[in-house]
């Protein structure tokens, strides 16, 4: 007989237990609200080297640029949207999910606290990547400025923006948040209220056919005034089972029929 007592937990049922727990409903609203956040602040960078793009392009030449493809437009393009601060977005998703997630009961103050916090770490991010491109220039420019400069001031200057477009991206997403949780209470209050008299069909109101309930019947007052006519009971009628008279004996003549 296979036992149905749960045995110690194994690695493959741990896992298990994490995947099932990634897909609650909480872990779901903090990914929205995280992916909703950082959707901001890549929508601006987007915005900015777009228009960054159309100016480079304008006085763009043919011949090749020094540096290579990254000091092209195009190269600029995509390490000011997407390479240069994707440490950045890894960061700050991370914090905002599984450490500083934004809910809707949240206040307005610890909202701004949360996005502020996963700035922070985003920054931080920008510059312990920084340090190998500051490193390598350093070593063939022959001088450690650009070390300093990887730094302090480049993931300085980005994490700031980058910060404050991000605290914008957790208001409006926790705002979002806010709405959609509040229709659906609203929805649900709707549902469970009492309908009033010609409003049949909502939960908890029974249906018109079925709480009908049956009256007691009034018997019709005499005309006299002298009260309800009784209905008279059925008086016993007797069966040809119970009648005995055929099993009597004859009854004698009396002396005077002789």
């Amino acid at each position: 007989m296979t036992p149905t007592q749960p045995g110690d937990p194994t690695e493959r049922s741990g896992l298990r237990a994490v995947v099932v727990s990634a897909r609650g409903p909480k872990v779901r609203a903090a990914v929205f609200t995280a992916a909703a956040a950082l959707g901001v602040v890549v929508a601006a960078r987007f915005v900015l080297g777009l228009l960054a793009l159309v100016g480079s392009a304008i006085g763009y030449s043919v011949t090749a640029f020094p540096s290579g493809f990254a000091a092209t437009p195009v190269g600029q393009f995509l390490g000011g949207f997407a390479f240069y601060p994707f440490p950045f977005y890894l960061a700050a998703f991370i914090v905002l999910v599984l450490v500083r997630p934004i809910r809707a009961v949240d206040a307005l103050p610890t909202v701004l606290r949360q996005a502020a916090v996963a700035g922070v770490v985003g920054t931080a991010a920008l510059v312990i990547v920084g340090i190998v491109p500051g490193v390598m220039l350093s070593i063939d420019g022959g001088t450690w400025v650009n070390l300093a400069l990887y730094l302090t001031t480049i993931p300085l200057s980005a994490g700031v923006v980058d910060t404050a477009l991000l605290v914008v991206g957790a208001v409006l997403a926790w705002l979002w948040v806010r709405h959609d949780d509040g229709a659906e209470a609203l929805a649900a209050e709707s549902v469970l209220e009492p309908s009033g008299p010609g409003e049949p069909g909502r939960v908890g109101e029974p249906d018109p056919d079925e709480s009908s309930v049956d009256e007691p019947v009034v018997s019709p007052a005499r005309p006299d005034g002298a009260g309800s006519i009784e209905p008279e009971a059925p008086s016993p009628v007797s069966s040809a089972a119970d009648d005995w008279s055929r099993f009597a004996p004859p009854a004698a003549d009396r002396e005077s029929d002789r």
